[in-house]
């Protein structure tokens, strides 16, 4: 089972027909339009991004895409239950950093397209 973002769960339930919806369905379209900070092609591309550019696995990127923590603060706090990246990520300040500002660029230039 391959791993969904808020953006990507939005976007397939969006081209459901509304009539063929359930109310679990509807409920969580409602849930994911409130909670999503990207669209679905940016979240695909930050997840990519996440995944070549810092090693995260997708399960790990997915998060960061759901959450999309800007500060390095941020970044420890979502990373910190995935005990892999104890010695790596997590331990490098600089690639802290990184994902917090590439994560930033994503939200900055998402929210400016969708004004």
């Amino acid at each position: 089972m391959k791993p969904l973002s808020l953006p990507e769960v939005k976007e397939l339930l969006e081209k459901r027909p509304q009539s063929s919806s359930s109310p679990v369905a509807q409920r969580i379209l409602s849930y994911v339009s409130t909670f999503s900070k990207l669209d679905a092609e940016s979240a695909r591309r930050l997840k990519e991004e996440l995944m070549e550019k810092f090693g995260l696995e997708e399960v790990e990127a997915v998060q960061v895409v759901n959450i999309c923590p800007r500060t390095v603060e941020e970044v420890r706090t979502v990373l910190s239950g995935y005990k892999r990246l104890l010695l790596t990520v997590l331990a490098d300040e600089e690639r802290l950093k990184g994902i917090a500002e590439t994560v930033r660029r994503y939200v900055e230039s998402g929210s400016e397209g969708s004004s």
